[in-house]
């Protein structure tokens, strides 16, 4: 249920602050796919900061997702790992 719920929380962060519409949200693409503004490095640091803030954990993005090969589903499998330990 956790990770349901992560999840959720997960999708509407890209869907209402990354201009990602719900019928072109997919786990499975990497990020500058969902939209190519992800190539500048300032929405890799808005996205952290927003998953910091409704996540109420540090969570390192930053450091760990590459905007070119990780989807979220990476983001998402880095946050439950974060979360579980």
């Amino acid at each position: 249920m956790a990770n349901e719920n992560a999840a959720e929380k997960l999708q509407n962060i890209f869907i209402h602050h990354f201009n990602i519409k719900p019928d072109k949200f997919n786990w499975d693409i990497p990020l500058e796919k969902l939209n190519e503004d992800f190539k500048i490095l300032s929405y890799l640091v808005f996205l952290e900061q927003l998953i910091q803030e409704n996540f109420d954990n540090d969570i390192p993005v930053i450091e760990n997702i590459s905007t070119t090969f990780h989807s979220p589903k990476d983001v998402l499998n880095l946050i439950i790992n974060k979360l579980d330990n």
